[in-house]
């Protein structure tokens, strides 16, 4: 029988105009979407939407990312060699024949997409589940995290702080469910440094939350990181996206 670990991810943070959210929406729920699932390297994939309310917290944007992009998408992927050749062409064999039928969406842009690996997930004690079901979570929303180390011969110190010490302190946060690592597979990519928290309450609420616990960590030097081994670039809450439930306030 075939496992359903998550090997990876292909991450896509997406830039559409509120004038286009019903028809939008619609095209990636009833369209997009399920076409790119069907593929046989790609598990689930799930969607995220940050309004108007969510964007205005100050999670912090990057050129990188784009500011705060309003769309998330994120596949979760089943196949060992997800960023390889043949992973590739099922991604592009499957494209061009929507492109070719006129159904592919032309406004707006993705100004940060990458392909990561799965590298650890983490759970606070109250979650039993196993480390391989921890994407499967249900969860009301996440947060992305993006960082860079200090250099590339920094990355494991920078992993270190985020695992021993930002980690331990971010599942003090009431709603903080659990988190993931990814490692991204671009040979340029070799001192960026993604996570995704998984959050149990309102994103809006928790980044309060950690908006308050800020000021302990940086009072008490937990945060920024120690020596500067790690930088954030972004700090970016979403919230599910029900299909066909589109009311977002912008």
């Amino acid at each position: 029988m075939q496992r359903m670990e998550v090997k990876g991810t292909l991450l896509a943070l997406l830039d559409i105009s509120p004038d286009v959210t019903e028809e939008y929406n619609r095209w990636y729920d009833l369209d997009h979407l399920p076409e790119h699932i069907s593929k046989a390297d790609v598990l689930t994939a799930r969607r995220y939407v940050a309004p108007r309310d969510l964007q205005a917290l100050g999670g912090g944007g990057s050129d990188l990312t784009g500011g705060h992009p309003p769309y998330l998408t994120m596949y979760y992927l089943g196949v060992d060699d997800f960023a390889g050749e043949e992973a590739a062409a099922l991604w592009t064999t499957k494209d061009r024949g929507i492109i070719k039928a006129g159904r592919f969406w032309r406004s707006g842009h993705v100004p940060f997409v990458r392909r990561a690996r799965l590298a650890e997930t983490f759970s606070p004690p109250s979650v039993l589940v196993s480390d391989e079901a921890v994407p499967y979570l249900g969860h009301r929303g996440l947060i992305v995290a993006v960082g860079r180390a200090e250099s590339a011969e920094k990355v494991d110190d920078a992993r270190a702080w985020w695992r021993d010490t930002h980690l331990v302190d971010l599942f003090g946060v009431q709603g903080v469910l659990a988190a993931m690592r990814f490692e991204p597979t671009e040979p340029g990519d070799r001192d960026l440094l993604l996570h995704v928290l998984l959050l149990e309450d309102d994103p809006a609420v928790v980044m309060g939350r950690i908006g308050d616990a800020l000021r302990y960590w940086n009072g008490v030097g937990r945060f920024p990181a120690h020596g500067g081994v790690y930088e954030s670039l972004a700090f970016l809450p979403y919230r599910n996206i029900v299909p066909l439930e589109y009311d977002f306030e912008w």
